[in-house]
């Protein structure tokens, strides 16, 4: 009976030994990645061969973010990896795999070394050396909508963001981002923390609350878009209750840039079914989907501060109804017009116009 009393308490002290020393071993390895932490997918028929001997060329592909499989968007994904000179392709996302690498694998394998997904989900896979190496291995980039800051809290002083910047300024590979994924890219950019806001509230109030998420100069560096902010989805219907497009909304984004920033500043618009693919010299060309509508850029000019930016009040930004010189390019099919991004003034094949406020939503008048 005894020797039954000792070999159980022996027993215990074993068991207690074996939970402590996994206990230990779980503590001292914090940055232990777990299959929620990250994604990495690549379609059976895309996978790497051998090791690829691309030589990309740097491109920006701005992407409005409601259209899918028209003509104009499949010519500008033509335009976009022609860029990557059929080097592996890489789709960066967070939430879920999604399809646009299989999209790419189906519709563009002569184009493509590979195709990829990488769904980066917490700040301990954004930081994780497998992420990093799937990023820094791609010789062109894809960066998906959803919610911008979803990617602002889970990247941003991550590996993931150093490995990104790496892409742009050192390996120097095209870059694309599609809704909220063109939103993070300007050097400035908004990142709702909670609902984004409508052109009425920050027209009506350049100080609304929810004004306070754009930041600048923190997080994609990419030397194109210095002193400018981008906005997606511009003729997109807010709903169910404000009705709303997005014009009034960049417009007021960039008093918002003025009041910050010495002049000029800049913003970037993109429409629903437009695709502003811009070059090593900083040209701009727009692809679209062959209609008369919702395919257009915006490229907005600032060169004078608004007249009344207080907080609670109306935006007035008048200047006798020149406030913000504005290029509009209609997107085409096989790509349309030029604006150049490094002067801001070179432009052909669209129109030049004035957007201006004399009195908050009620008073914004946007031509072209």
């Amino acid at each position: 009976m005894e020797n039954l009393k000792i070999f159980c308490r022996s027993l215990s002290i074993f068991c207690l030994t074996l939970l402590w020393v996994f206990a230990l071993s779980f503590v001292a390895s914090p940055m232990a990645i777990a299959a929620e932490d990250y994604e990495y997918y690549q379609p059976v028929e895309c996978e790497k061969s051998n090791t690829t001997n691309s030589h990309p060329t740097p491109a920006v592909m701005l992407i409005g973010g409601g259209e899918v499989g028209a003509e104009g968007g499949k010519k500008a994904t033509q335009w976009f990896l022609d860029k990557a000179d059929k080097g592996d392709y890489l789709v960066i996302r967070f939430g879920r795999i999604g399809r646009q690498a299989k999209w790419i694998c189906d519709n563009f394998p002569d184009a493509i070394h590979s195709a990829a997904e990488l769904s980066i989900n917490t700040r301990r896979g954004a930081n994780s050396q497998e992420v990093e190496n799937h990023i820094k291995d791609a010789e062109a980039l894809f960066i998906a909508g959803g919610q911008q800051d979803n990617y602002v809290k889970t990247w941003k002083g991550t590996s993931t963001e150093d490995a990104i910047n790496y892409l742009i300024n050192e390996k120097k590979v095209p870059i694309a981002g599609t809704s909220a994924g063109m939103s993070i890219l300007g050097e400035y950019y908004y990142s709702p923390r909670g609902k984004g806001l409508v052109s009425s509230e920050i027209l009506n109030n350049p100080f609304h609350p929810n004004v306070d998420d754009i930041n600048r100069g923190d997080f994609i560096d990419l030397p194109i878009l210095k002193d400018t902010i981008t906005d997606s989805h511009l003729d997109r219907l807010h709903p169910p209750r404000y009705k709303e497009t997005r014009y009034g909304r960049i417009f007021g984004f960039l008093a918002r840039l003025v009041d910050d920033n010495s002049l000029p500043s800049y913003a970037i618009g993109a429409e629903n079914g437009a695709f502003i693919a811009i070059d090593t010299n900083g040209i701009a060309t727009v692809f679209g989907n062959g209609t008369n509508r919702g395919a257009d850029a915006y490229f907005l000019r600032a060169e004078t501060r608004p007249e009344n930016l207080r907080e609670d009040e109306p935006l007035v930004w008048d200047s006798d109804g020149k406030a913000v010189k504005v290029y509009k390019i209609q997107g085409t099919t096989e790509g349309s017009g030029q604006f150049n991004l490094k002067d801001w003034k070179g432009a052909e094949g669209g129109e030049w116009g004035y957007w201006y406020t004399r009195y908050g939503i009620a008073g914004f008048h946007h031509c072209p």
